[in-house]
């Protein structure tokens, strides 16, 4: 027969194991609730691993009951994570200590409660669609309509370049909301993915060492660290390492090769037509300022070689292009953190970068200030 303190001790032990699984733990997080109408009868929860690469490690199946219930208990770190339903994928930003509860009757109709971070991650998301479309998708909807009645080319180009100015004015519009609304909150990390330098780069430094203050070993505070570390990188004043592509020969053409007293880095595609219209000016400064040191290093982000051939051709690119035919996958691509085109630096002969992410008018008086 065991001993008394044999008996207390594993009667205190029971104790700590059934608290320790109890959804009221500060370390963990529950999800819970009852979908009416799933056609499965399972969920499946992911934690995001790479925000750019769109990557997810699957954690957990969430077993579903024949009345539509769920619920499940996770002893994991503060993350984003997504949870599948038949065929829909939504995102939670999930903190510790919280219950989130699902309720509904189908996947297009449910309520998600007990999470202020992830309510933060979809009003960001709401604002960010809303801004898109009031800044960017208006100006595209107007091109597609010129386009439609046989427009001057000239009113259409000059669309272009503000469609690219509005989505610069989008991308600071959400750094804003950030500003404003999120805090020190979990969804802070999904927001990382549209983060921009230039004036914005003190708050971002002082936004990050505050996360970094208040959860100091989670994982995605390394991966902020890492995205503002990216970001002064590729700031004015940063350097540009050398950078090695297969042009359409696939021969290797090296960056450092490349030797200009002033060289424009252009992220572009075949498929963008803003990236298409400044080709045109591409070629005339090419042909203005190449004589005096002025060159261009295309890297393509198509994931077609065909169609990047075309538009070689197409939009006479005669300057050094480049291309893996990887798309956003394009380890340069990811290196710098390209998530939107056109894209491009300007550097001088050390590497470093004088501007950044200028185009139209801006970039023709760049390089006429460069040069003349």
């Amino acid at each position: 027969m065991p001993h008394k303190s044999q008996l207390t001790f594993f009667l205190a032990l029971s104790i700590l194991f059934f608290v320790s699984c109890n959804p009221k733990d500060s370390n963990s997080f529950s999800i819970s609730g009852n979908i009416t109408n799933l056609n499965s009868n399972y969920l499946i929860l992911s934690k995001v691993e790479d925000l750019q690469k769109k990557t997810t490690t699957i954690i957990d199946t969430l077993m579903v009951n024949k009345n539509g219930e769920f619920n499940s208990v996770y002893f994991l770190e503060p993350n984003i994570y997504t949870l599948t339903f038949d065929t829909k994928i939504i995102q939670l930003a999930i903190d510790k200590g919280q219950n989130i509860i699902i309720n509904g009757n189908t996947i297009e109709d449910f309520e998600v409660k007990g999470s202020t971070d992830t309510q933060l991650l979809n009003d960001y998301e709401t604002f960010r669609k809303a801004s898109l479309n009031r800044l960017v998708n208006s100006v595209r909807k107007k091109i597609k309509e010129l386009i439609k009645v046989g427009a001057d080319e000239t009113e259409i180009a000059n669309l272009r370049s503000l469609e690219v100015e509005s989505y610069k004015e989008h991308l600071n519009e959400l750094i804003v909301f950030v500003k404003n609304n999120m805090g020190t909150s979990i969804a802070i990390y999904h927001s990382s993915l549209r983060w921009n330098g230039g004036e914005n780069l003190p708050f971002l430094q002082n936004l990050v060492s505050s996360f970094e203050e208040k959860y100091p070993t989670l994982e995605i505070t390394q991966k902020l660290k890492n995205k503002l570390q990216l970001i002064k990188k590729t700031s004015v004043g940063g350097v540009i390492s050398n950078i090695e592509i297969p042009n359409k020969e696939n021969n290797l053409v090296s960056l450092s090769t490349i030797k200009g007293k002033f060289t424009l880095i252009d992220f572009w595609a075949s498929w963008c037509p803003p990236c298409r219209t400044e080709s045109v000016l591409l070629n005339e400064l090419y042909s203005a300022y190449h004589s005096k040191g002025f060159e261009i290093y295309g890297i393509s982000l198509d994931s077609k070689k065909e169609r990047w051939l075309n538009a070689l051709k197409q939009d006479n690119r005669v300057w050094p292009e480049v291309s893996t035919v990887e798309g956003f996958d394009t380890p340069v691509s990811i290196e710098y953190g390209i998530t939107s085109l056109p894209t491009n630096f300007l550097i001088d002969s050390t590497g470093k970068i004088v501007a950044i992410n200028i185009h139209g008018i801006a970039l023709k008086e760049k390089v006429v200030s460069l040069f003349e």
